[in-house]
């Protein structure tokens, strides 16, 4: 499989799972209670009109990124050139959620999970990116 390739079907599934959200953002709050407690151990989710509002927003701003990535993967010959830019901010989203992870208190997997994962993930966008631009003709 081409450098390309592998770079189209990342970003394809990266939009995919971060489409994800859309029911996240209409879940009734007794079962973002319900995942809060008991799926992730953390307890009984506040219930207050900030934490009601951050979960529903948070929610629509990752599908609406999922959105902008499916469309790129869309129309990929046209819009191949903004994947460096994604990637760098993953990355950049990447070391923000490993400062606000540390500081909120999270439980660990989700330390190493969250904000490594996503700075990983970045740079391998980039290095896939830059491979086919050098392996391949035709692709900027």
């Amino acid at each position: 499989m081409s450098a390309d390739r592998s770079l189209w079907l990342l970003m394809r599934l990266d939009a995919i799972v971060v489409l994800c959200a859309v029911p996240f953002a209409f879940l009734p709050v007794g079962c973002m209670d319900a995942i809060h407690r008991d799926w992730l151990g953390l307890g009984p989710l506040p219930d207050s009109p900030i934490t009601r509002y951050m979960a529903r927003s948070l929610s629509l701003v990752y599908a609406m990124h999922g959105a902008i990535v499916f469309a790129i993967t869309v129309r990929w010959t046209q819009y191949r050139s903004l994947v460096p830019v994604l990637a760098w901010l993953h990355i950049a989203l990447g070391c923000g959620l490993l400062f606000a992870d540390l500081e909120a208190n999270v439980p660990l997997w989700w330390v190493v999970g969250e904000g490594p994962g996503l700075v990983a993930f970045g740079f391998v966008k980039l290095f896939l990116f830059r491979r086919a631009s050098r392996t391949e003709p035709g692709v900027r």
